[in-house]
């Protein structure tokens, strides 16, 4: 049976990396043919970001049959969504593609080498999640570096509209002067009213770009001043230092809950730690954990309490504001 399911799992992979291959081919060949277009054209010779802006669609697959399959699944929306908060210039079926092989890849390499089954789902789906906890992984270290940049971003708007510039170039000098992600983020903004979208719907594109607390009192700010007029100069300096205000706090809430954070680590760290050192000190020592099915059920418990145990600590070491 084991030699059937590994030839099955090779031709699935082979014939699912050809399909990814040639859709990846016709697709190079599409965005280069409307990229000559784009340069061309006096009028729509923008920088490359822009193009890409420009560029990117809402289909989430190049392949009319399986884009009209993942529509109707909400999560891959949701994963749509994400790639493009994390600057992925691949689309949801790309790494939908990537995670069955990648899975696949681990069954089958789990068959060959210990011959497992069990073994081999595990590795598989370890493996299949890892491009999307990668892209989280990127997403969050992308907002992260956002917050940063975010107050310095406010700081110069408020000089340049004192300098006497509109609120488009104000943000425009933002998107030339300051590095990715805030200068990228804004670059599209900016390209976005200059296509013709309102300010109000470029400035919620945003918001959807980017989720972020402190962007979104910047947002309001600027759409409330829109509407009802006043100093945008002023408002931008009370959010600048507002939001200055909350990284202070921030920095002394993480550091009265460091030993709290700590502490969660060590639980959940340290039960897998003293089992790998038992296991090569005295490999025999924890064999009934392994053999018996009274182990097994000493184990679930075990991983069950200690679970709980660190979203406990990390529940309470965790204060919003």
């Amino acid at each position: 049976m084991q030699p059937v399911l590994i030839a099955f799992g090779l031709s699935l992979s082979v014939a699912l990396m050809s399909a990814g291959i040639i859709v990846r081919l016709r697709r190079a060949t599409q965005r280069e043919a409307v990229l000559d277009r784009l340069r061309a054209d006096p009028v729509l010779s923008l920088n490359e970001d822009s193009r890409r802006s420009i560029l990117r669609d809402a289909r989430l697959s190049e392949v009319s049959f399986i884009n009209e399959l993942l529509e109707r699944i909400s999560l891959v929306r949701v994963l749509e969504r994400w790639l493009v908060q994390a600057r992925w210039k691949v689309r949801a079926d790309d790494v939908l593609l990537r995670s069955v092989l990648l899975g696949l890849a681990g069954v089958v390499s789990m068959q060959l080498m210990v011959g497992s089954t069990l073994l081999g789902v595990g590795v598989g789906a370890a493996l299949a999640v890892s491009p999307v906890m990668i892209l989280l992984m990127q997403r969050k270290r992308r907002f992260a570096a956002f917050d940063r940049q975010l107050p310095d971003a406010l700081t110069m708007m408020k000089n340049s509209l004192q300098a006497g510039y509109t609120l488009n170039k104000a943000m425009q000098v933002i998107a030339e002067e300051m590095e990715a992600p805030v200068g990228e983020e804004f670059r599209d903004t900016v390209e976005e009213m200059r296509l013709g979208v309102p300010l109000s719907q470029a400035m919620n594109n945003l918001r959807r770009r980017v989720e972020n607390n402190n962007l979104d009192i910047f947002i309001t700010a600027v759409l409330i001043q829109f509407e009802v007029g006043g100093s945008l100069t002023e408002l931008l300096e009370n959010v600048s230092e507002t939001i200055r205000e909350r990284f202070r706090m921030e920095g002394e809430v993480k550091s009265l809950t460091a030993e709290g954070r700590i502490s969660g680590i060590v639980v959940g760290v340290l039960p897998i730690a003293l089992v790998v050192i038992i296991s090569v000190m005295q490999p025999d020592y924890l064999e009934p954990l392994v053999a018996t099915e009274t182990g097994h059920k000493l184990l679930g418990v075990a991983a069950v309490l200690e679970t709980l145990g660190f979203l406990a600590i990390r529940k309470v070491s965790r204060v919003n504001f």
